[in-house]
């Protein structure tokens, strides 16, 4: 069998940046460091109660550098579409039916700029400024560290840690409910959906779905990193590591992480090349070990009452047939955000289990159609490339279906746009070259 690339092999463009004179006298700052910092010291910011917003606060040096360098941006065809989407989500607000300051509306607003800029950052920045080989390094130990939250929260589930950034909002911020729940930092959430409390692991992000969605999302990259590393040492330490985090995989009871990470195994494993066939021993090692996980410890007990205890399934599909009629209300941009529900109060707000239904009510059906034509133009656009443009396209597609189920605000959105956009570069041909050729043969 073929070897695959390792990881430091990755192709990228080859366009240099202009070398930059030190302001005021002092040494420069790499180009990654609000990458480096964000996605490297979210623990940090988890345990300080930032967390939801590091990704919205690390986007201002992105925007400023993006502003100030004066340079042409390569974007994907068809990236107007996100855009314009973009314009609908704005256009949304005179639809929002509320007298108080909608947190809830500015907080996604936000967070999909934020998206938006992180994209266009690493889209625009050069191999030699942010290195795919680092950004990818960042994503992988991102995994290390959703996984050892995953443990945390399944031995201590009823842990949590004082919240510095609750004492330092204003009084009309802190006591407001939505805020509440993002920044008091915990371990897990307690749910009695098999007839007895259950820690559900979701340190460090704000709910257990958050966590299931990032640890679907960044396996891609876990895999790229050290499942390809030359060092057979490296490789036997990802195979014991897999085999740890299907602890709080199966305790965590995300049935959309287990069918978004198959099916996008399965379509991995189903392409051709080196990239493919390691796919296919990555989803054949995470079968196996599975199967070992659930029939010799006790995490078998807690499957089979999952499967047994389905109440939420009905549920979903009462939300997600409220989400389509009341989207005929304001067919054309939405309905500025979730509504609550008409009838069972305890039945969550219409428009918050799944992005999809989010997108749909909050704008409208022309909006739907604009955010899911970007989505599939990413995926297009990174459909062929070197290891890393192939393990981001299986990203994207863990993403898409993860819309049905998760809603992916905040930080899965920007893991879902850093992979469009890693890929995308890698992908493209290189301007070192008189006649510029693919960076990479199709996985």
């Amino acid at each position: 069998m073929a070897r695959v690339a390792p990881l430091p092999a990755f192709a990228g463009p080859a366009l240099r940046a202009p070398a930059a004179r030190p302001a005021l006298g002092l040494r420069r700052l790499p180009a990654h460091w609000p990458l480096t910092l964000c996605i490297g010291g979210f623990p940090v910011w988890w345990a300080l109660g930032a967390a939801p917003f590091a990704w919205s606060i690390f986007a201002v040096p992105l925007a400023f550098r993006l502003i100030t360098r004066r340079r042409p941006i390569r974007v994907p065809l068809g990236f107007g579409t996100w855009l314009l989407w973009l314009g609908f989500v704005l256009l949304s607000f005179f639809a929002l039916d509320t007298g108080d300051l909608p947190y809830a509306y500015l907080f996604r607003l936000v967070n999909v700029v934020s998206c938006t800029v992180w994209f266009l950052a690493l889209a625009g920045a050069t191999e030699d400024e942010i290195p795919s080989a680092h950004v990818v390094r960042l994503l992988a130990g991102f995994w290390l560290v959703t996984v050892a939250g995953g443990w945390l929260g399944t031995l201590l589930p009823t842990g949590e840690l004082p919240s510095l950034t609750e004492r330092l909002l204003p009084e009309s911020v802190s006591t407001n409910e939505f805020f509440q729940v993002l920044v008091r930092p915990s371990f897990a959430q307690v749910h009695d959906i098999l007839g007895y409390p259950l820690g559900r692991p979701k340190a460090p992000f704000v709910y257990t779905n958050d966590w299931g969605s990032a640890y679907a999302l960044l396996l891609p990259f876990f895999f790229l990193s050290w499942l390809q590393s030359p060092d057979l040492r490296r490789r036997s330490w990802a195979y014991l590591l897999l085999c740890a985090s299907l602890v709080p995989v199966f305790i965590s009871l995300n049935r959309g992480l287990w069918l978004s990470l198959g099916v996008a195994m399965v379509y991995a494993a189903s392409r051709s090349g080196d990239v493919a066939r390691l796919a296919r021993r990555a989803l054949v090692t995470l079968l196996t070990l599975g199967l070992l996980v659930i029939v010799f410890t006790p995490v078998g007990a807690v499957v089979e009452s999952r499967a047994e205890n389905d109440h939420s399934s009905s549920g979903r599909l009462l939300l997600y047939e409220e989400a389509v009629r009341i989207t005929t209300q304001s067919p054309i941009i939405g309905l500025g955000g979730p509504r609550p529900y008409e009838g069972d109060r305890v039945i969550p707000f219409v428009g918050t289990q799944g992005t999809l239904w989010m997108v749909l009510v909050s704008t409208g059906f022309v909006g739907l159609g604009l955010f899911l034509a970007a989505w599939l133009r990413f995926i297009w656009e990174t459909r062929a490339g070197p290891p890393v443009t192939f393990w981001c396209h299986v990203a994207l597609i863990i993403g898409l279906v993860q819309t049905l189920v998760y809603d992916l605000i905040p930080s899965s959105l920007h893991l879902v746009l850093i992979a469009a956009a890693l890929g995308f570069r890698a992908a493209r041909p290189t301007t070192a070259a008189p006649s510029p050729a693919p960076a990479g043969a199709r996985p």
